[in-house]
């Protein structure tokens, strides 16, 4: 996780980590955390009790492996310092995308086909 990505995860015993990486250190459109947390709860515990959970988010610098002095964590554990951002999914819902590679040739016949996920974001 570099300094600039965020870490996901419920709060629901044997979740999964979601880490989403932001190698530009722009702030993340909401359109993208919210598809990080529906992942992220279908990879979780909600997955096979069919239930909505909030998940939560912080900045990479927040999420420490070391304990306060004095406590003990389990191996595989992980602190969370500071404010908890929470984002709750409406579904418990996974898809499969299909990716093509435009060859140069052909670029040219498809440009403004789609819009930028930035404008996307603006539905949510």
């Amino acid at each position: 996780m570099d300094k600039n990505d965020l870490f996901m995860h419920s709060e629901l015993h044997g979740a999964a980590v979601v880490i989403v990486k932001n190698p530009t250190g722009r702030p993340v459109p909401s359109l993208t955390l919210m598809e990080a947390a529906t992942f992220e709860m279908c990879h979780s515990p909600c997955w096979e009790s069919k239930v909505l959970s909030q998940i939560y988010w912080v900045h990479a610098n927040q999420v420490s492996k070391t304990p306060p002095t004095g406590m003990f964590i389990s191996t595989g554990s992980f602190i969370i310092r500071g404010k908890r951002n929470f984002v709750s999914p409406q579904r418990l819902e996974l898809g499969f995308t299909v990716m093509f590679c435009l060859g140069e040739e052909s670029l040219a016949s498809h440009i403004g086909e789609r819009k930028p996920r930035e404008d996307l974001d603006a539905a949510y």
